[in-house]
């Protein structure tokens, strides 16, 4: 599945929202598709990757090690 297609819906990408939410150690209503890496001092490059491992495991999403230090804001995990 891309990851287009699997946060397609508004539902799976609120999930994506608390799963990040629980890994930042953040209240969910404070993150958007906007929030990026700067904007949050808890995501450091360990969250940064617990937040990939996590989201590919929950969505069944892969993305590739080229693309990974490109995913700056939640956003862009959305992308294909």
């Amino acid at each position: 599945m891309t990851p287009a297609e699997a946060f397609a819906t508004a539902e799976r990408r609120a999930t994506f929202r608390a799963l990040a939410a629980r890994i930042f150690g953040v209240d969910p209503s404070v993150l958007t598709d906007e929030t990026t890496r700067g904007s949050l001092p808890a995501w450091d490059s360990i969250n940064h990757l617990r937040l990939v491992m996590e989201a590919e495991s929950a969505f069944g999403v892969r993305y590739s090690l080229e693309r990974i230090p490109a995913l700056e804001s939640f956003g862009d995990f959305y992308k294909d």
